[in-house]
């Protein structure tokens, strides 16, 4: 049991020579970009990560994605399978969790996995690094693809990791247009100066240093937001709206998220009509992206169930009720009241009393045009529909 990100930080069971993060490590590029490309999203995705009962969880061996180990041929390399994000897309590599990919570092031809140029076989014994990486094309090799350095004899210095992959991973002459990457392993060789090729050149025992970097996206824990202090649920201070997101800081610090072609997603929180505080998914999302955009509000979830028994008209803004069971004490109106976003439903149930219940009603109604004014009546159900500037009734019957 170890944690599993062990094989790069701190080369655990990657083999005696093998460098991690710890102080005394020689530290390699591939450590530091591949920390910019998870924070740009891409990395592996560990199936592990959600499964507390698999046996390879806390692991770092053989099996878990994109481990790489020596194969049993000559310069041959064994990548275990997993899944992937790169540039937003998620990739397949090496066939996938529970299979595996070999290739051989120095093929040539149409089937070579090899980014760049393979060098030269040096006159004399050197060493050369390896840089085994996921790319965003298929073929020929399951989206692994390899560079290799310029070999060094280990009496002129030590040779340099590869890095034309960081701008260019193309294989070849290849066009592709997903240029992210994220780093497996970085492999150092020794080569025998003279051999027939660069494969022929290839110690059997490389040493392998793992830079495997995950990504991880679920859960999404969101920090509740208020105009308040910490835990401050007023219902004053709930941010409900792209306009608050941008209020979060006056003017001239505001933002600019309203009427841009951003979306957004946020916790914060509402009052029900008994007074009790309750959280609240937002979505704040532009419409009229083909004209000039205008942004509006929803909420994700839940729903807002009130049962209630009136004793006044009712009235609700968009983040309040929108189911209704509802018991009149006399002749009532409810009406929505402020902005609401096009596609807002709202459902009314008239539970008990015998009075009329009108929604969107003519006075004190909310349409802009003609207010529809519907009496749900006595054990009536009524389903209506916002369009962004009227209300429309849906459905209206009798509940049996």
């Amino acid at each position: 049991m170890t944690n599993p990100k062990a094989g790069h930080t701190s080369a655990t069971a990657m083999g005696t020579n093998s460098l991690g993060l710890r102080d005394g490590d020689s530290l390699t590029s591939p450590s530091l970009t591949n920390l910019y490309e998870g924070l740009h999203g891409n990395g592996i995705l560990r199936l592990g990560d959600g499964a507390k009962g698999d046996s390879l969880r806390n692991s770092i061996i053989a099996a878990t994605p994109g481990f790489i180990e020596v194969g049993s041929s000559q310069g041959e390399l064994k990548v275990y399978g997993g899944y992937c994000v790169l540039d937003g897309v998620l990739y397949k590599f090496a066939n996938g969790p529970g299979s595996s990919e070999t290739f051989i570092v120095g093929t040539t031809g149409g089937g070579a996995s090899h980014s760049g140029d393979l060098p030269s076989v040096p006159a004399s014994n050197s060493d050369v690094f390896v840089t085994v990486f996921i790319a965003g094309r298929g073929t020929p090799e399951a989206h692994l693809v390899y560079e290799m350095g310029t070999p060094v004899a280990p009496t002129s210095g030590t040779p340099l990791i590869p890095n034309r992959f960081l701008s260019s991973p193309s294989i070849g002459t290849n066009t592709d247009l997903n240029h992210q990457t994220t780093v497996l392993a970085v492999v150092r060789y020794t080569m025998t100066g003279g051999a027939g090729s660069v494969t022929a050149s290839l110690n059997s025992t490389p040493t392998i240093h793992d830079r495997r970097t995950y990504i991880r996206n679920t859960p999404m824990y969101l920090t509740p937001m208020t105009k308040g202090g910490i835990n401050n649920v007023d219902a004053a201070n709930s941010i409900d709206s792209a306009a608050d997101l941008d209020a979060f800081f006056a003017s001239p610090e505001n933002g600019d998220l309203a009427g841009s072609v951003f979306g957004a997603l946020w916790q914060s929180h509402m009052e029900d009509v008994s007074g009790n505080k309750h959280a609240l998914i937002y979505a704040a999302l532009p419409r009229n992206l083909n004209t000039t955009p205008a942004t509006s509000t929803h909420v994700l979830g839940p729903n807002r169930l009130e049962v209630v028994t009136t004793g006044a008209n009712v009235t609700f803004t968009f983040d309040e009720g929108n189911v209704w069971i509802v018991t009149t004490d006399n002749n009532r109106t409810i009406n929505p009241t402020g902005a609401f976003p096009a596609g807002h439903i709202v459902e009314i149930y008239h539970k008990a009393g015998s009075h009329t219940l009108h929604f969107d009603s003519t006075s004190g109604g909310h349409s802009t045009d003609t207010k529809i004014n519907v009496d749900v009546a006595i054990n009536e159900y009524g389903k209506f529909i916002y369009d962004g500037a009227n209300w429309h009734k849906v459905d209206l019957h009798t509940v049996s």
